[in-house]
């Protein structure tokens, strides 16, 4: 843990997941879908955004198709426990927002782990391209 991340309000040590690795808000969720970048394969589908903080966040979007509140409530904690396990290894400063692909069933923790690094990091290189190009189209004086 860094000196700066230990003074930020419920931001837990690497073993823990406080309540500031969570996105709650609704103009955070807004802010992921509307400028976030999509990936994923099939075990995890992500959207991932910037968020401007020293430590990255969670959330899960788990649709009613997918089962009852059980088995969706069931995904969302290893969605979460994933993100607990791993956020030594993800990216920081981003905002992660988890879903199961269509046709899919409940995937082992085992699984979920090595699929959020891999699609995570790739989905993180997207955005960064990304955001070079705007940064370059807007260098030019060019709208978008």
């Amino acid at each position: 843990m860094t000196d700066s991340s230990a003074r930020v309000f419920g931001l837990r040590p690497a073993p823990r997941l406080g309540p500031a690795e969570r996105v709650r808000s609704r103009n955070d969720f807004g802010a992921l879908f509307r400028s976030g970048r999509r990936g994923g394969d099939d075990v995890v589908r992500v959207i991932v955004s910037r968020n401007g903080l020293g430590h990255s966040r969670v959330a899960s979007a788990v649709q009613r198709r997918f089962g009852r509140a059980v088995r969706r409530n069931r995904l969302r904690r290893l969605y979460k426990e994933a993100f607990r396990l791993e956020k030594e290894r993800l990216p920081r400063g981003i905002d992660v927002l988890c879903s199961p692909p269509r046709g899919t069933g409940i995937p082992s923790l085992e699984q979920l782990r090595a699929a959020l690094v891999e699609v995570l990091h790739k989905t993180v290189a997207r955005l960064s391209e990304q955001e070079e190009r705007a940064a370059r189209r807007r260098a030019r004086g060019e709208r978008g």
